[in-house]
C-alpha cells in the first residue's frame, strides 16, 4: 500500500488532521513546517472577460436590448444572465442598480426596455418551471407569459404594482407583472420591442401580430393594432411610432441571428400614436438585418444593423422619404480590415441596442458570440470619440494561455493579452474575436456550442483546440494572419454522431474525423475518415497534439504525425493505440498524458470512492511512469477530498484537473465544508508524491463563483519565469477567475 493510500484508510479512522500529520511524517524530505507552510499560499487573484469583479458589480454575459433617456442613464435587457443580472442600469459607464427578479421562481429576462419619468418597463417572459409552480404568479402548467414587469425609476429593484398586477406567492415582486401574450411553452411569443411616453406604454407582440396601447400609469389597456410580423420600435420626436418589420420567413417567429436567413427586405415603418399607418417607410437593403432603433434629438432616426455591415445607419428627412445620410462604425465592424477580427473603437460585433442622449452621444450595445458571452456596450461622442466601454465577453469558457507567448489568452472565440503591470481585472486587454462567419460560415464553433479552449504547438505552429461543455466534440484551428488576422481557420473537427451533426455530413455510426486537406477551410466530401470505433470520454489534445481520451474500461491515443503541405495537423483514425483501464480505477473519466516524460494521470471511481453527481470526474487520481514504453508502474494512487450532496448537485467532489510543471491543479465543484470553503476553487498536488500544497480560491476577494458547469474546469500553465497562472471557470458572474502562484 503506497503512503497516500495509507493516509486515506487512517482519515476514515483518525480524522484530517492524523492523516495530515502522518503523510508529512512518512513523505521523503518533507518537514511538518514545511507542509504547514506550503498550505498557506501566496497568490494573486484576478479575472479576465468582465469590467467589474462580480462581488458586487458585473456586466450582463449578453445583451439583447438598451434603453437610454436623455440623461445619458442607460438601462439594459436580456433573457438570460447566469447571476441574473438581466436588467442592470448604468450612468457614465458604472453600474448604478441591477433590478434583480428577473432570474427564477419562473421569471425571467427579455428582448426589450424602456422608461419614462416614473417607471421602468422591463419586457418578461414567465413560465411556471414545468408545472412546479402554482398560483397567481405564474401561467398555467404547459404554458408562458409574455408580458411587463412595471418599477419605479427612482429604484429600480421595487416593483411599482397596479390593480390586477400579477405576483403574489412566491419570490416575486408583488402585483407588478402585466401579462401581454399567453403561448405554449413549445412556441416563442417574446415581446420584441417596448417605448413609452409619460402616459402610454407601447408593446410590440409578435406571438399574435400586434401593437398594443396600455396606460402608462394603471397598466390597463387602451388600444391595438394589427402590424405583420413587428419587431423593435421607437418613439420619433414628433410622437410618431417606427416599428421594424420583419422579412417574411415561411415559418413561425424565431429570434434574430447573425446570420439570419432573410426572405425579403426588413422594413420600418411609421404609425401615429393612435395606430394609423403614415406615409413614411424604409425599405432596407439586402442583407440590413435591423436589430434595434431610436431618434435622435434632431428627428434622425438611427439603426442598429447586425448584418454584414456592422454599422449604426442614420436616417433623416423622416417627414418627407427617409434617406440614409449618415454611418456610425467601420463598414464591417470587427471583421473589417486590415486586420479582420482585430477589436477597437468603432469596429462593433452584431450591434443589438443604440441609444442617444440630449448631448448627441450615441451609445451601442452589441453582443456578437458563439455560445453566449458577448457583451459590449459603448458610448461615443459626436466627434467620435468612445467616452465609456464596458465588457461582459465570457459564460462557461475555459481560456488557455500559448504556451510560447506566455501572454496571449484564448477563449473558444475572443483572444486577450495579459499584463502583469496591471491591477486586478485591469491586467487584460481584449485584443481579437476569432470566429470569422462570412468566410467561414461551417466554422463548428457556430454550431456545436463550444465552452473549452487550449493551444498547442505543432511543429512550432499555433493551434486552438475547443470543446464542448461535456466534451463530445473536438474542433481544432489554425491561424495565418497574413490572410486571416485575428481569425481562426477551421481545420479538424473530431466527432460523434447526432443530429446537430448532420450539417458537417456526419455518419450515421461511429466516429469520425475531417480535415481540411485542401487548407480552404470548408467541409469538403472527400475529407472525412470514419471509424468503427465507438467513440467514449472527452477528447484532449497533449502538448504536442497528440489526441487522448479515456473512455471509462480503455484508454486512447491518436498521434499527431506532424503536418501536412498546408499547415494541417495529420491525425488516422485508423493508427490509434490503445490501453485497457488500469486496476487501481473501476471507471477511468479524465486523463492527462505528459509526454516529455512519459508520464500519464488518470482520474476516475473506485468501489465507494466514487461521483456523486453525473458530471464530476470521481475523486480517485492516480499517476503511472512508463505509460507509452510498455512497462507501466504506478507512481501513486490518491482520493481526493470530497463531500456528498443531499443531490448531485449540491455535492463537493473534484470535476477536473490540469496538470503544468511540477504540479497538478484540481478543480472543485462548490468548497468542502473542511476547508471552510463555500464557492468553486483549485487544490494544488505535487506531481512527484501526490504532497498536498494549499488551495487556490477567490472568495474573499471575488464573492460567489457558480457551480462549475464544464468537464473541464481548470487550465494551468506554468511560464518561463517559474510562476503557474490557473484559470477557472466562473458559471455566475460573466468573467474567468485567473490566479497568479510563484511556489
Amino acid at each position: 500500500m503506497t503512503v497516500i493510500e495509507i493516509g486515506q484508510t487512517v482519515s476514515r479512522r483518525c480524522g484530517r488532521l492524523a492523516v495530515f500529520v502522518l503523510i508529512v511524517m512518512l513523505l521523503p524530505g518533507v518537514s511538518f513546517a514545511q507542509a504547514v507552510a506550503e498550505k498557506s499560499l501566496k497568490y494573486s487573484v484576478s479575472w479576465i472577460g468582465n469590467s467589474f469583479s462580480g462581488k458586487h458589480d458585473w456586466v450582463l454575459q449578453d445583451v439583447a436590448g438598451i434603453f437610454v433617456d436623455s440623461d445619458g442613464t442607460l438601462f439594459t435587457n436580456v433573457f438570460w444572465d447566469e447571476g441574473g443580472g438581466n436588467v442592470q442600469e448604468y450612468k457614465d459607464g458604472k453600474i448604478v442598480a441591477v433590478a434583480s427578479h428577473t432570474h427564477g421562481w419562473g421569471y425571467e429576462g427579455g428582448d426589450a426596455v424602456a422608461a419614462n419619468s416614473r417607471y421602468l418597463f422591463i419586457a418578461q417572459n414567465v413560465d411556471n418551471e414545468g408545472g412546479a409552480l402554482k398560483g397567481d404568479s405564474w401561467p398555467a402548467k404547459g404554458a408562458s407569459w409574455a408580458g411587463v414587469s412595471r418599477r419605479l425609476r427612482s429604484d429600480i429593484k421595487r416593483g411599482a404594482s397596479f390593480a390586477d398586477g400579477r405576483g403574489k406567492e412566491g419570490d416575486v415582486l408583488h402585483g407588478s407583472f402585466l401579462p401581454v401574450t399567453e403561448f405554449i411553452e413549445a412556441r416563442n411569443g417574446a415581446i420584441r420591442g417596448l417605448c413609452a411616453t409619460e402616459t402610454r406604454l407601447f408593446v410590440s407582440s409578435p406571438y399574435d401580430n400586434t401593437i398594443k396601447v396600455f396606460d402608462a400609469a394603471t397598466m390597463r389597456k387602451v388600444g391595438s393594432w394589427q402590424v405583420d410580423r413587428p419587431d423593435e420600435m421607437c418613439i420619433d420626436r414628433e410622437g410618431y411610432l417606427w416599428i421594424l418589420q420583419r422579412p417574411e420567413s415561411g415559418g413561425a417567429w424565431k429570434p434574430v441571428t447573425l446570420m439570419a436567413d432573410q426572405n425579403g427586405p426588413w422594413k420600418a415603418i411609421r404609425f401615429t400614436a393612435d395606430g394609423k399607418p403614415l406615409p413614411q417607410t424604409i425599405e432596407f437593403g439586402a442583407g440590413v438585418i435591423p436589430a434595434a432603433l431610436c431618434a435622435d434629438n434632431n428627428n434622425r432616426l438611427l439603426v442598429a444593423d447586425a448584418g454584414p455591415d456592422q454599422q449604426i445607419k442614420i436616417y433623416d428627412d423622416l417627414d418627407k422619404m427617409p434617406k440614409l445620410s449618415a454611418t456610425v462604425g467601420e463598414k464591417g465592424g470587427i471583421f473589417a480590415g486590415p486586420v479582420c477580427g482585430q477589436f477597437g473603437d468603432l469596429r462593433f460585433n452584431k450591434p443589438t441596442g443604440v441609444g442617444t442622449d440630449s448631448k448627441r452621444n450615441i451609445y451601442v450595445a452589441s453582443s456578437g458570440s458563439v455560445a453566449g458571452g458577448s457583451t459590449v456596450i459603448e458610448c461615443y461622442t459626436p466627434d467620435g470619440k468612445c467616452a465609456w466601454r464596458v465588457t461582459g465577453l465570457t459564460f462557461v469558457d475555459l481560456p488557455a494561455i500559448d504556451p510560447l507567448s506566455d501572454v496571449d489568452l484564448f477563449t473558444k472565440e475572443e483572444h486577450f493579452v495579459l499584463d502583469d503591470t496591471k491591477p486586478p481585472g485591469a491586467d487584460w486587454t481584449y485584443r481579437g474575436y476569432t470566429v470569422n462567419p462570412y468566410k467561414y460560415p461551417k466554422d463548428p464553433r457556430l454550431s456545436l456550442s463550444p465552452t473549452n479552449a487550449l493551444v498547442r504547438r505543432i511543429n512550432g505552429q499555433k493551434f486552438l483546440f475547443v470543446s464542448d461543455m461535456t466534451g463530445e466534440f473536438l474542433h481544432v484551428y489554425r491561424f495565418y494572419p497574413q490572410t486571416d488576422g485575428e481569425t481562426a481557420i477551421p481545420c479538424a473537427l473530431f466527432g460523434k454522431p447526432r443530429p446537430s451533426a448532420g450539417e458537417f455530413r456526419s455518419p450515421d455510426k461511429g466516429e469520425w474525423l475531417w480535415l481540411d486537406r485542401n487548407g480552404n477551410g470548408l467541409f469538403d466530401d472527400d475529407e472525412y475518415q470514419t471509424s468503427n470505433q465507438k467513440a467514449g470520454g472527452m477528447l484532449t489534445p497533449d502538448n504536442t497534439g497528440s489526441i487522448w481520451n479515456a473512455s471509462g474500461q480503455q484508454i486512447r491515443c491518436l498521434p499527431v504525425q506532424g503536418l501536412d503541405t498546408h499547415g494541417i495537423p495529420v491525425w488516422d483514425l485508423g493508427k490509434a493505440k490503445f490501453w485497457p483501464k488500469p486496476p487501481e480505477l473501476d471507471d477511468a473519466r479524465r486523463l492527462h498524458y505528459c509526454p516529455d516524460s512519459d508520464v500519464m494521470l488518470l482520474g476516475g471511481n473506485k468501489g465507494e470512492d466514487h461521483n456523486q453527481h453525473w458530471k464530476p470526474m470521481g475523486p480517485v487520481l492516480c499517476c503511472y511512469d512508463h505509460w507509452n514504453s510498455g512497462q507501466q508502474k504506478l507512481r501513486w494512487r490518491i482520493v481526493l477530498p470530497y463531500e456528498r450532496g443531499a443531490k448531485g448537485h449540491e455535492s463537493a467532489e473534484p470535476i477536473s484537473f490540469d496538470v503544468a510543471g511540477d504540479y497538478i491543479f484540481v478543480a472543485y465543484t462548490r468548497g468542502l465544508k473542511r476547508d471552510g470553503l463555500r464557492w468553486a476553487f483549485v487544490k494544488i498536488y505535487r506531481l512527484a508524491d501526490a504532497a498536498f500544497v494549499g488551495n487556490l480560491t477567490s472568495e474573499n476577494d471575488l464573492g460567489e463563483t457558480g457551480l462549475l458547469d464544464l468537464v473541464q474546469s481548470v487550465n494551468a500553465t506554468k511560464r518561463a519565469n517559474g510562476q503557474y497562472v490557473i484559470l477557472l471557470e466562473d458559471d455566475e458572474k460573466a468573467k474567468v477567475l485567473m490566479f497568479r502562484w510563484q511556489p
